[in-house]
């Protein structure tokens, strides 16, 4: 994939996480330059540092998914710089609890960040990219089953699976072409903070017996991203170990 995106740029919100990071990592050495987006401009600069080491071009822009105006200003700058390729990797997760004992604080807070965040960035990145263009969603494998104790969780990814299908029906005539990822068990967030025996549970659970890796999540962003999946729009590509393989 080296250099399958040079002269391209791509938008990465949520470029602060284990995953975002590999993802922008990943999308910089295919030749991209990048722009870094999240609320939280200490943690990008972490991600900045790393791609500092390997001479990757970006720009860092500050941003509050939940703020229409905010996203607004940052596609437009995107825009103004050439956007060619949206990652969306923002997201909230809950404790888990059952549905009846799950906070309105709770479900509004993942859904607004998760879902109508997801939503309006696309909304905007959609206006602004060209033909040729293509948006990532990072959703979940609890955008495609249930997951107890999840449900807020759950029903905002599936709702970010949803958006991704149908964008791709509005959009595929004009072009631009709308996929996702969809995770299963990676060693990020609060997995990664897990010790490793909890970890090593957790892996052995998919037939490819381990926690996935950021880096397998950047690789399959970074297929769906460039020219080399060019017949591929509205697929949902699982990195899951074959766990959903098994089915219900």
């Amino acid at each position: 994939m080296t250099a399958a995106l040079q002269g391209r740029t791509a938008l990465v919100i949520g470029a602060n996480g284990e995953i975002g990071r590999a993802v922008a990592r990943a999308l910089g050495v295919a030749g991209a330059q990048l722009i870094l987006a999240g609320r939280d401009r200490s943690a990008l600069a972490v991600t900045g540092a790393e791609l500092d080491a390997q001479g990757i071009m970006y720009s860092i822009v500050s941003v509050d998914i939940t703020d229409d105006d905010s996203v607004a200003g940052l596609v437009g700058y995107a825009r103004r710089n050439g956007l060619d390729i949206a990652v969306n990797n923002a997201g909230l997760t809950h404790q888990p609890a059952p549905l009846a004992e799950l906070s309105l604080d709770d479900i509004d807070r993942v859904l607004r960040v998760t879902l109508r965040g997801t939503l309006v960035a696309m909304r905007h990145e959609l206006a602004a990219l060209p033909a040729g263009g293509s948006v990532v969603n990072v959703a979940s494998t609890a955008g495609l089953a249930g997951a107890p104790g999840m449900a807020a969780y759950v029903a905002a990814k599936h709702g970010v699976v949803g958006l991704t299908r149908t964008a791709a029906l509005d959009y595929a005539e004009r072009g631009i072409r709308v996929n996702a990822v969809a995770p299963g068990s990676v060693d990020s967030g609060a997995i990664s903070r897990l010790n490793g025996e909890v970890k090593e549970r957790i892996g052995s659970m998919a037939p490819i017996p381990r926690l996935g890796r950021p880096a397998e999540v950047a690789a399959a962003v970074t297929w769906l991203a460039s020219p080399a999946s060019s017949f591929t729009t509205g697929t949902v590509l699982t990195v899951d170990g074959g766990k959903g393989a098994r089915g219900a």
